[in-house]
Parts: structure tokens; sequence; C-alpha cells
């Protein structure tokens, strides 16, 4: 008894928030008012992209995507300085032998994945933000399992920049071309972007480039700031592990 006394608010909680959601799921234009309703019932007409978030965080609001990609490069700019002096005396030799072959035979199904999650992200749920995260989960798995210097050794920090450095480029001539067409900063059909066949997967515009440029920011930034925040220097003394 005592056991379902505890237990009973938490199931309380799960089967109201189950409502909330499957409630959400069967909604009407017409119940949706401002912004909502005309992002529901025009974004496919007017940005040729099937996934209406895609549309909005790229198309509708890009000015703001632009700044969210700002704060990361910033982030990743300040970490990778407060750390740049930071060293910890360990073996950086990574995980058993069984682990990393493992990890071999998922890394290509994980940099797959990744790569869907981008081009599809105008069609479906996904986008540059992440399939971004997981091309950086790929790094991060490559420093815990392998060591830290066989990923610096594999994908430099200086590649990482140069890839955090384009994506921002990319992100800004795409928004400076709307500009020089007379339609406005980031523009995107009005400034010529073909917008294709909705549902194809050429078509949405300017969108499906904007993930492209903000997965290379995302990834990059992620998997600079978790390097720089563990940098580790191998002990010379310390020999890799046996194999196992």
């Amino acid at each position: 008894m005592r056991f379902l006394r505890s237990r009973l608010p938490a199931a309380a909680l799960c089967l109201c928030l189950g409502w909330w959601l499957w409630r959400g799921l069967f909604f009407s234009c017409c119940e949706l008012d401002g912004p909502a309703a005309h992002y529901v019932a025009n974004s496919a007409s007017e940005t040729g992209a099937s996934n209406i978030v895609s549309a909005i965080l790229f198309d509708y609001r890009g000015f703001d995507t632009l700044g969210e990609a700002t704060v990361i490069y910033t982030t990743v700019c300040g970490v990778a300085l407060m750390f740049s002096r930071s060293r910890f005396r360990r073996s950086g030799w990574g995980l058993s032998f069984i682990v990393r072959r493992g990890l071999a035979l998922i890394v290509p199904f994980l940099i797959l994945y990744a790569f869907s999650i981008v081009i599809m992200g105008h069609l479906s749920p996904g986008g540059g933000f992440q399939g971004g995260a997981v091309f950086a989960t790929v790094t991060i798995l490559f420093c815990i399992v392998y060591g830290s210097s066989f990923e610096a050794s594999r994908i430099s920090p200086k590649t990482k920049e140069t890839l955090e450095s384009s994506g921002a480029l990319i992100f800004t001539l795409v928004g400076l071309f709307g500009l020089a067409q007379g339609a406005g900063f980031l523009s995107n059909i009005g400034a010529g972007f073909p917008a294709g066949s909705l549902g194809n997967l050429v078509s949405a515009g300017s969108i499906p480039l904007l993930n492209f440029a903000i997965a290379m920011k995302v990834g990059a930034g992620l998997s600079t700031l978790f390097y720089s925040m563990v940098k580790i220097l191998e002990d010379p003394v310390e020999g890799p592990p046996p194999e196992v």
C-alpha cells in the first residue's frame, strides 16, 4: 500500500502529460491564432518546406537562428581560451580492444544517420542542429574510446575551427544573397531560391543550405568544447593498456 501511495502522484502526472500530448497531436488550424496559425497554414506554400519547424527556424526567423549560431561560436571561443593552458597528466590511451572494435562498426551508421538528419531536415523532423549534435557525438566517442591523441590526429582542432568558420560564412553569404536581391537579409523564396516541389529532396530554397551550415557550426563547435575541457597529455611513462 505504501508503495502504491508513493507512485500514485508520478503515475497521475504521467497520465496528464500523456493526455496533453495526445490532445496536442490532433488540432486544426482554426484552433490556433496569431503567427502559429499562419505558420501551419502557409509555411509549405511560402517556404517549400514540409517541416514547419525548419521553415520557422531558417526562413521566418532565420535572423534569430543566426543569433543562436553566434552564441555557440562565442561559447566555443570562450571555453577554448579558458582551457587553453589546461593539462592533465593522465593516460589518454582509450578503452579496451572490444570497445574500440565495437565503435568502429557503429561509427559509419552514426555518420550516415547524421547526414540523413541534415539533408532531410526540411522534409522530416531534424535539421542542422540535431545532425550537428550527432556529428559531434562521433568525435566525442573517438576521444573517449580511442584516446584524445587519436581523435586529435584524425580531426585536428584546426580542422574543426575551419569547419565552424565555414558554416558561419555559408550562413552569412546566403543571407547577403537575399539582401543583394533586394528581398531582405536571409530571404528565401523571395530572394530567388528555387522552391522546388513540396516533399522532394531538392526543395525549400535556401533551407537545406542553412541546415548544412548550422550542422557544420554545431558539430565542430560542440566537438571543440568537449576537447577543450578534457584535453589530455598522455603520460609517457605509462604505455597503452593490454589488448583484451
